[in-house]
């Protein structure tokens, strides 16, 4: 016959856990300058509008209706960014059907009306964040509007290196 086993308590206590209050503030926060200092000038069609939180927000505007928007996010760690193509799309030329099939793949490459593009930044590898973010909206988003890449990539010429430095993984 085999004893009775006390299940009121185990045979050791494990540790209590602790736990960060839900109000705590993190402990991992970068020092971003003000967006509205940082922000890139954009061709003369693209009006850059007031925001209520210039230090925290930035938002453009296209004449055909397209839209770009920056804003950094919380504790600093990156800055999001985001293009959103205006509600009409070129319009297919008469012509050869030639002509006309290559103006819809055209047409079909691009971002399509009202869908939206993001991108974001990682402010803790960004040496010279200004020129980083130009760089972004410039070689990423901007071209999303006519041919929309598969992927984007922000690394920077530094982290291109560093990995071409360490070697293949396996």
């Amino acid at each position: 016959m085999t004893e009775p086993d006390d299940f009121t308590r185990p045979s050791t206590t494990p540790a209590p856990r602790r736990r960060r209050p839900s109000f705590a503030a993190p402990t991992d926060e970068i020092d971003v300058p003000p967006l509205d200092q940082i922000a890139p000038t954009l061709e003369p069609c693209w009006h850059k509008e007031d925001s209520d939180t210039p230090d925290r927000t930035a938002s453009y505007h296209h004449p055909d209706g397209h839209r770009l928007g920056l804003r950094i996010q919380s504790r600093g760690l990156a800055i999001q960014t985001w293009i959103t193509a205006g509600p009409d799309l070129p319009p297919i030329p008469d012509g050869t059907d030639i002509e006309q099939a290559e103006a819809q793949a055209a047409n079909d490459a691009r971002l399509q009306p009202g869908r939206t593009w993001h991108a974001v930044l990682a402010t803790r590898h960004s040496k010279e964040l200004a020129a980083d973010l130009a760089a972004l909206v410039r070689g990423h988003l901007l071209p999303a509007l006519t041919r929309k890449p598969k992927h984007v990539s922000t690394t920077t010429d530094e982290q291109k290196a560093d990995t071409a430095t360490e070697g293949p993984t396996t």
